[in-house]
């Protein structure tokens, strides 16, 4: 288990903080596109129960600024790769409004993996599809919610009781 805080920056950038179950932790700052970006993988990879993408490698001891290193996506593990793709698909479907099904969403999966070289992941199911929108929406509604200078904190793994069945 490990601590996600996102702290709404006042005057400054948000900030990323991760608390692994040891104690030990890794910050970074924010563009302020990315907290909604990095809610949606904590649910991508809650839901999916990914151990190695952004925040489990982060878990076993990455630090944050380990991916912004020159080659650090040639050193990701299949999940990560995996989560990368899926949460960027998300994203887009957020800024569009335009809502995919499971099919519509393997299909962009699929293209988007094969452009990389990336083997395929396997197809989305409708309620894992639901669980990380209602994770990514709830976590979404209290970080918007949040006053500058407050911080969300989050459970990683965080898992909704419906994305279990």
């Amino acid at each position: 288990m490990m601590t996600i805080e996102l702290k709404k920056g006042a005057g400054g950038p948000p900030t990323l903080t991760c608390i692994r179950a040891d104690g030990t932790r890794t910050w970074g700052k924010l563009h302020p596109f990315l907290p909604v970006h990095d809610l949606t993988h904590i649910a991508v990879e809650s839901v999916l129960g990914f151990k190695e993408a952004f925040f489990g490698l982060v878990a076993s001891g990455w630090a944050i600024d380990d991916f912004a290193a020159p080659g650090a996506s040639k050193r990701f593990p299949l999940e990560a790769r995996w989560a990368e793709s899926i949460v960027g698909l998300f994203d887009l479907e957020r800024g569009t409004g335009r809502i995919w099904t499971a099919a519509e969403l393997d299909e962009a999966l699929a293209s988007s993996l094969s452009g990389q070289g990336t083997s395929g992941f396997r197809p989305f199911k409708e309620h894992e599809l639901a669980a990380i929108r209602r994770l990514r929406s709830e976590s979404q509604a209290r970080w918007e919610s949040l006053a500058p200078g407050h911080t969300l904190a989050i459970p990683f793994p965080a898992i909704p009781e419906e994305a279990s069945r």
